[in-house]
């Protein structure tokens, strides 16, 4: 038998991949069908890629080169893990976001490109704010808090989880990126055990939004294997989480203080609205590339 190149295997492994969902499939998909993937090629690729370490230049100068068996068998097991639609980057164990590759697992998100018009935003404006605090309310990752860092080298911050699995995970990614010294993790749902004289210049958060009706409609890939702590919201309010965070900021936000939320699709007039309600008087929204609203934003003055 020929031996198995780069090539060959991804190839081979893309049109395995192309064939989930389809009818009459033998095999796991057939038995709980769940759809195709949407880029089996591309899957394949980083795949192979990840588990190999090799750049897509690697794959090029290096693609028609025998494979060793060990990388064959770890290959086959990552894609094997794909045809169940478990995440490439839960696969792989790290994600691309902003100017970083993170750490990820079933316990955080996999930081999504929607959420660096967030990182965005906050970042134009605090980059004049001296020495400004953030609190970052369900870090998750630590994507949001940890590219603000990088991205302003005088800010300090608090990330905030309910879920201590998810603060293993930004801790760590602090460390990975040597920000360590300049963030705090706590254990806290929302603001319960942020102290009460702690005044921040700029509150951000991606909270759960997503109505535990949607469930069936999001793809399998976050409905099977994403945390819903970190997904849905409570009960049949979609805006549970964002009245949660706002009814309990008091004065922990500072009078010119920033207040930043990331939005689900059509959230964004009755977030603004809320945020009015309760005292902001200063509310802006942002829009993504397609011009769809992305960011709420608000100030009390």
């Amino acid at each position: 038998m020929a031996p198995q190149t780069a090539a060959r295997l991804i190839v081979e492994a893309a049109a395995r991949l192309g064939l989930v969902g389809q009818p009459g499939r033998e095999g796991t998909q057939q038995r709980a069908p769940r759809g195709p993937l949407p880029n089996p090629r591309l899957d394949a690729e980083l795949l192979f890629r990840g588990v190999t370490g090799w750049s897509r230049a690697d794959l090029l100068a290096r693609g028609d080169a025998p494979v060793a068996d060990v990388t064959v068998a770890a290959f086959a097991a990552a894609v094997a893990r794909r045809e169940r639609h478990e995440p490439v980057q839960y696969i792989l164990g790290k994600a691309a976001f902003w100017r970083d590759e993170f750490v990820v697992n079933p316990a955080v998100l996999i930081p999504r490109p929607d959420t660096e018009i967030l990182v965005e935003a906050v970042a134009s404006r605090l980059r004049d704010v001296e020495a400004p605090w953030l609190l970052d309310i369900g870090t998750g990752s630590g994507c949001i808090a940890l590219s603000l860092l990088r991205e302003l080298p005088r800010v300090r911050a608090l990330a905030v989880d309910v879920s201590e699995a998810a603060l293993e995970v930004a801790r760590a990614n602090a460390i990975a990126l040597g920000l360590e010294s300049r963030i705090n993790f706590l254990l806290s749902r929302w603001l319960d055990a942020v102290p009460d004289d702690a005044v921040f210049d700029a509150i951000v958060s991606n909270p759960p939004y997503v109505a535990p009706a949607e469930r069936s409609r999001l793809a399998p890939e976050v409905r099977e294997f994403e945390p819903g702590l970190a997904l849905f919201a409570e009960d049949a309010d979609d805006l549970s989480s964002y009245r949660g965070i706002v009814a309990q900021i008091g004065g922990r936000l500072s009078s010119s203080g920033l207040l930043a939320f990331e939005v689900g699709l059509s959230q964004d007039g009755r977030v603004a609205d809320l945020l009015r309600d309760t005292g902001f008087a200063s509310v802006e929204t942002v829009n993504d590339l397609a011009g769809i609203s992305r960011v709420v934003l608000a100030r009390r003055k």
